[in-house]
């Protein structure tokens, strides 16, 4: 955090707040992500005012996919239309519900009900707020604000584990609730990208948008990146956007490759299914002199911190180094874990000597992971695609996130009970083994390039930093219309 501070130019005091209210509503997803920890324990004592069993338990967790499935694909064609701070603003109405659903639910099926419902804001926001962050952003700390995506995220989930277990489920509800509301009062006051309003014709209003967020006074100092991202706006939307544009240059496969090959090592790398079962993971393996919540805790707090040291590496080192070391450490560590279950569990050697592995497994497993695996893949999806398929692309990946999401919390308790927690963890180790040789062969390096220079190099262009300056043109979004 105190990187962040540092990078603060007053004068620029816009652009961040505005990227920290965007990311309000990653905090949002994470007190839904963590709300399954400390909630389904309770649901599922002998005393629960609503009785769940073990399987409508594991539906509770992964239902928030279906949703998530479902809203990308109108997101994308809409944030194209409305706009990224209409769309993010939407976002806080099916939170507001889903919360409220919760609070006066009555049997499982409301439980149900209210995932799928916040499912459809975190399939918009996956979608929406890593373009909107991108295109707000200056080149220099790009990379440190879209960390603020895992950072707000890892707090929301933060939250909940150290509320969560000392609250009435639906007390931890009705204290959740205010975000979403705080956000939406706080994103009223939010800019539009400069991106979008070029792309509506609106250059004057860009114009002022841009000089807002880079803290200028004269048009003169933003004229050279204003002229850049209008001249790459018309080239980029010469085609019209199809699904079809995906797969049609060399640097959109590569870039649709590299996120799809991100968003798989990710999920597949059983975070989700760790958050979201955090207390569970931990009664697995008794024996440890803190108890299952209080392990979920620690686990909170370190990965609250490890996102706060991302921050302040992902400008300095690049990208591709932090996910390479993000993926040696995830495999390690969960590789450690899976072999200390197996003793514990199908073997007669004592490990009560080795009661602190699974809590310190799960430390460095959060640390690594949100070192590069965590933040960065949603980070890059806002960065590596042209304006005329952003929508439609991230639209995809938030898709495959919810996809992957749903099948892992799902099955996750699915292999546990049937193969064996060891088994679990073995397969995420290795899905983050493969991991390493994808980042290294495949994943680009983004650090300090605009987005204008990331969309020409991956289709193979020689390019400096900065994009060239020319005279302005306009770019209407009718050039974009199927």
């Amino acid at each position: 955090m105190l990187n962040i501070l540092n990078t603060l130019n007053w004068r620029r005091c816009l652009q961040h707040a505005a990227a920290l209210t965007a990311c309000l509503t990653f905090l949002i997803v994470g007190t839904f992500t963590s709300w399954t920890s400390p909630t389904l324990p309770k649901l599922e004592a002998a005393d629960s005012p609503i009785p769940i069993t073990r399987d409508q338990g594991s539906w509770i967790v992964s239902l928030t996919g279906v949703g998530g499935i479902l809203a990308p694909i109108p997101a994308g064609y809409l944030v194209n239309k409305y706009g990224r701070k209409k769309l993010l603003l939407f976002t806080a109405l099916p939170f507001i519900l889903a919360w409220l659903l919760i609070i006066f639910a009555r049997s499982a099926t409301e439980m149900l009900v209210s995932r799928v419902v916040a499912g459809f804001g975190v399939g918009i926001v996956f979608t929406v707020c890593s373009m909107y962050v991108a295109e707000i952003a200056e080149n220099s700390v790009r990379g440190i604000l879209g960390t603020l995506m895992q950072l707000l995220m890892n707090l929301g989930s933060m939250f909940g584990y150290c509320v969560g277990p000392y609250v009435s489920y639906t007390a931890l509800g009705l204290l959740s609730a205010l975000f979403p509301v705080v956000f939406l009062g706080l994103m009223l006051f939010m800019p539009e990208t400069p991106h979008f309003l070029l792309m509506q014709g609106r250059r004057e209003e860009a114009e002022v948008t841009l000089m807002r967020l880079r803290g200028r006074s004269n048009r003169q100092d933003i004229q050279e990146e204003l002229a850049g991202i209008e001249t790459a706006l018309l080239q980029q939307m010469k085609d019209k956007g199809r699904p079809r544009d995906l797969i049609a240059t060399r640097g959109t496969r590569r870039a649709l490759v590299v996120m799809i090959g991100l968003i798989f090592i990710q999920q597949f790398g059983g975070i989700m299914a760790i958050l979201s079962n955090a207390q569970d993971v931990f009664d697995i393996t008794p024996g440890s002199s803190l108890s299952s919540s209080e392990s979920a805790i620690v686990v909170g707090g370190i990965q609250l911190l490890a996102s706060v040291g991302t921050s302040s590496l992902v400008d300095r080192l690049g990208r591709r180094p932090l996910l390479l070391a993000s993926t040696c450490g995830c495999a390690v560590s969960l590789a450690i874990m899976g072999a200390y279950q197996y003793v514990h569990l199908r073997t007669d050697v004592d490990t009560a000597h080795y009661d602190w592995l699974p809590l310190g497994c799960v430390v460095v497993f959060l640390v690594t992971y949100c070192l590069g695996v965590g933040p960065l893949p949603i980070a890059m999806m806002g960065e590596m695609f042209p304006s005329n398929i952003k929508g439609l692309a991230l639209s995809i990946g938030s898709m495959l996130l919810s996809v992957c999401f749903l099948i892992v919390t799902k099955l996750y308790q699915v292999a546990v009970d049937g193969l064996g927690s060891y088994f679990t963890f073995w397969f995420f180790a290795g899905v983050s083994a493969a991991g390493v040789t994808f980042v290294f062969f495949l994943v680009p390096e983004t650090k300090g390039k605009s987005l204008e220079n990331i969309v020409l190099e991956l289709n193979g262009a020689k390019t400096g930093k900065q994009a060239p300056s020319v005279e302005p043109v306009q770019v209407h979004v009718s050039t974009i219309a199927a």
